[in-house]
């Protein structure tokens, strides 16, 4: 069984890969895949552990999983969400040649178990019904997985070697992540920052007609 994902628009397009956060799995895109399936192929995998993609979770496998869909695709272009900002940045460094275009939401933390060790030991007590509740992850093993995947994550040498253009986008009342994105966008090399006024972390979700002209705008600037 391999990666489940969600598809919009036709393959003759350029691609568009979106990689969902620590909530739900490709599932969070359902507004991106409705109005930008005009323009592109857009395609929002489940990453591994989500949904329905097999686990476990972690990090190497995530960047493995999305770099595999971008090998079948033409013209991608890769946009990620907090954890799958740290995936999307991994991929463009790992497999540059894959990558014209590089989208990072909502931070991503450079480095969570320096700066979040509070909020991930707080996470770690999670119950598993609450897990299944708030996420697409079946279980407290996966959340667990994913907790120590973040523990360990240090995009700190990551960053300023991505050589693809990029667009960091985050939410003004985005407390935990603008600081991120701040300085994610002054180590990227020619990287643009775009803050979204009355948005928070989800922008994806919560204003989706700011994030998707927003993205157009950058993706197709003609």
């Amino acid at each position: 069984m391999g990666t489940h994902l969600l598809e919009a628009g036709s393959a003759d397009r350029p691609a568009l890969v979106l990689v969902h956060g620590a909530g739900q799995g490709g599932r969070m895109w359902r507004r991106q895949l409705e109005a930008l399936s005009d323009g592109f192929h857009v395609v929002a995998p489940d990453l591994p552990g989500f949904g329905g993609t097999p686990g476990p979770f972690s990090l190497t496998a995530a960047v493995d999983s999305v770099t595999e869909i971008a090998r079948g695709l033409r013209s991608v272009y890769l946009c990620g969400h907090s954890l799958g900002a740290i995936v999307a940045a991994r991929v463009a460094v790992e497999s540059p040649d894959l990558i014209a275009r590089l989208i990072l939401a909502g931070g991503p933390e450079i480095a969570p178990g320096k700066t979040s060790r509070r909020r991930l030991r707080f996470e770690r007590h999670r119950p598993g019904w609450l897990v299944r509740a708030l996420s697409d992850l079946p279980d407290r093993t996966g959340w667990i997985d994913m907790l120590d995947a973040l523990q360990t994550s240090d995009l700190s040498h990551v960053l300023p070697r991505i050589a693809v253009p990029t667009l960091l986008l985050c939410g003004k009342r985005d407390r935990a992540g603008l600081p991120d994105a701040r300085r994610a966008a002054a180590v990227i090399p020619g990287a643009r920052l775009s803050v979204v006024p009355h948005a928070g972390h989800a922008l994806p979700v919560t204003v989706p007609h700011a994030f998707n002209a927003i993205a157009r705008g950058f993706l197709d600037p003609e």
